[in-house]
């Protein structure tokens, strides 16, 4: 937690420094309009007074001025305190598995991996392409869904029945319904957070080294304890 908030100080001691500024430049400029007008009103001619409309009128500019600058502050600081909260939120992720909109899976020590995906609407023709991370298919199958949402796990065999190298791999979906028309899918990995990212805004939720941003999440689970 101490991390969370700690990350996000110098962004907030930016914002709070352009603030300051501004405020000392308006006390400058506002001294200096009190000094001129003093001095003005001292030497002004008693027969013929100068017109304080003007007068007036650039007060009110000033007044207006620092209710900006004071809104400004105000505004900088709750947006700090929210960007505290959600990096504090996104501590609590860890340790915890998630589902996430994301393309990415990992392969590791020889073993499979698994994704999910989601239909709009019935497809006859629903085609799952894993891609490695130079771009390249290296497995793809074709089969008929109805609406809903489904599991599609990869043994990390290729097309060609080789072995895939462990790495991180992209699975897209393609449908069409009945008559040929696009079908909406989505794609979702999920794991376990091991780490929060606080460089980005929002925190980015490693899960090894996949990357997924806490806006992406859609479920959070508690994990299934071990039974001893």
């Amino acid at each position: 937690m101490v991390d969370a908030v700690s990350s996000i100080l110098p962004q907030t001691a930016t914002a709070e420094a352009a603030s300051t500024a501004a405020a000392d430049s308006l006390n400058e400029n506002f001294d200096l309009f009190l000094s001129l007008l003093t001095t003005q009103l001292q030497n002004q001619d008693p027969l013929d007074p100068m017109d304080t409309s003007e007068m007036t009128s650039q007060l009110v500019q000033f007044t207006s001025v620092e209710q900006t600058i004071a809104t400004n502050t105000n505004l900088e600081q709750l947006i700090a305190l929210t960007k505290s909260q959600t990096s504090g939120n996104a501590v609590d992720y860890i340790g915890k598995e998630v589902e996430a909109l994301s393309t990415a899976s990992k392969i590791a020590n020889g073993g499979s991996t698994s994704w999910r995906y989601s239909l709009a609407n019935p497809s006859s023709e629903v085609t799952l392409s894993v891609i490695d991370s130079n771009g390249s298919a290296v497995y793809s199958e074709t089969l008929a869904n109805d609406a809903g949402t489904f599991d599609f796990t990869w043994d990390g065999t290729e097309t060609d029945g080789s072995r895939a190298p462990d790495g991180t791999y992209f699975l897209t979906a393609s449908a069409v319904d009945s008559a040929g028309e696009p079908v909406q899918t989505d794609v979702r990995t999920k794991g376990i957070v091991d780490s929060v990212d606080f460089t980005s805004d929002p925190p980015i939720l490693m899960i090894g080294n996949i990357p997924v941003s806490l806006d992406k999440v859609t479920s959070v689970t508690a994990p299934t304890p071990t039974v001893p």
